[in-house]
């Protein structure tokens, strides 16, 4: 048996190595292409990229070759082995279910389901304790980059609720994770995979490092049960079925159990009356230099009481030279904080803030599979033709 120091050495110099194979640079095309349709959507919303998507590529590309070690160190130290072939099977699968809903592209759903056709009608022959190794320690990996990098990527969005003004965040991270694990076709060995990890969510109520620190919480639970049901599978055959049907259902309630404990909680994202409340930061703005947060409300800058986004504008439109803002923050309660500029006047805070009208905001609707929007256009047309 490996120590876990040579384990460690073993994996990084295996997962370093795989920046040589084109399989990886694929993979990371993949994530940049995803990175780049997300700037696109960050740059109409905030007229700017936080952080371009080559940056935001690079950064995710050196959590996924982390995330890689971790899993293969996991997947070598289990002696978990597959057969490659086994995937044939459930990569399709997941395509056609992403088509009914983006959410089942993940393989807890489609391994979940190939396994259970496996062990009740006996088609196809897969490793099912093989598979839910996978499934489990990939979702371990997971939620650790969730966790490390699940925020970076986040969008601020508006929308109405109710007729008023309500702010949120749009979170979509994704990496490129390359890791060991042993295969058998006769003598088991070991060899190189790749797989592109990803997190998406939206946030309303909570602040997004906390939704992350939740659902990392989440899936990290989900992905220590799926391992420990896979690893009684290999001598009890009853855990093959339990980690079956656990992969899908478990997976099902987590997103429940994120969506119902968003519904209980009060809208921190809403407008003021006594104030205009910051939803984002942009970075390097002025506002990031003097010390303003998402959430914190701004009761004066200057001296004059600050009610809508006008009343900011009305005192950078003489590009004032010294910023001094009085503000309510959730921890420290009222502070007043002050920001001078050596050099030009100041023309803008750089912030994003929630008005106090809900006019000019569009709703923001949750993504639709390719399925549902082919089968709602269906039904508009099939209701334009009745009488």
């Amino acid at each position: 048996m490996y120590s876990i120091l040579e384990l460690f050495y073993f994996s990084i110099f295996r997962i370093l190595e795989s920046i040589k194979y084109p399989h990886f640079w694929a993979a990371i095309f993949v994530v940049f292409l995803q990175y780049k349709k997300i700037g696109k959507i960050e740059k109409e919303v905030l007229g700017i990229n936080k952080r371009s998507p080559l940056l935001n590529t690079f950064q995710a590309v050196l959590f996924g070759l982390l995330g890689g070690i971790l899993g293969s160190i996991i997947f070598i130290y289990l002696r978990v082995i597959i057969d490659e072939r086994d995937f044939l099977f459930i990569l399709p699968l997941a395509l056609i279910l992403s088509t009914i809903d983006p959410r089942f592209v993940c393989f807890s759903y489609s391994g979940g389901i190939i396994s259970l056709l496996s062990l009740l009608v006996g088609w196809p022959d897969i490793n099912v304790t093989g598979i839910m190794f996978v499934v489990g320690i990939l979702h371990l990996v997971e939620s650790m980059l969730v966790l490390l990098d699940g925020t970076r990527t986040k969008i601020p969005l508006l929308m109405k609720k109710e007729n008023k003004a309500l702010g949120g965040f749009s979170i979509n991270s994704f990496w490129p994770v390359p890791f060991i694990i042993y295969a058998n076709r006769g003598i088991p060995y070991p060899v190189l995979l790749f797989a592109v990890l990803g997190y998406g969510d939206f946030t309303l109520y909570t602040f997004p490092k906390k939704k992350t620190k939740e659902n990392a919480s989440l899936l990290f639970t989900f992905s220590i049960f799926l391992i420990i049901f896979s690893r009684l599978s290999v001598d009890y055959n009853l855990f093959q079925y339990i980690a079956a049907i656990f992969a899908p259902l478990a997976h099902e309630i987590i997103i429940y159990l994120g969506k119902h404990k968003e519904r209980e909680k009060v809208d921190i994202f809403t407008n003021y009356a006594g104030g205009l409340r910051i939803l984002d930061v942009l970075p390097n703005s002025v506002g990031e230099k003097i010390g303003f947060n998402s959430g914190d409300i701004i009761l004066t800058v200057n001296g004059k009481k600050i009610s809508s986004k006008k009343d900011l504008e009305s005192i950078t439109y003489y590009r004032p030279k010294i910023i001094s803002a009085k503000m309510f923050n959730m921890r420290k309660g009222i502070v007043v904080k002050e920001f001078i500029s050596k050099d030009k006047g100041i023309d803008t805070l750089g912030i994003i803030t929630i008005p106090n009208e809900a006019e000019d905001i569009s709703i923001i609707e949750e993504s639709k599979s390719i399925l549902l929007k082919l089968l709602s256009k269906l039904d508009k047309k099939s209701l334009s033709f009745k009488n």
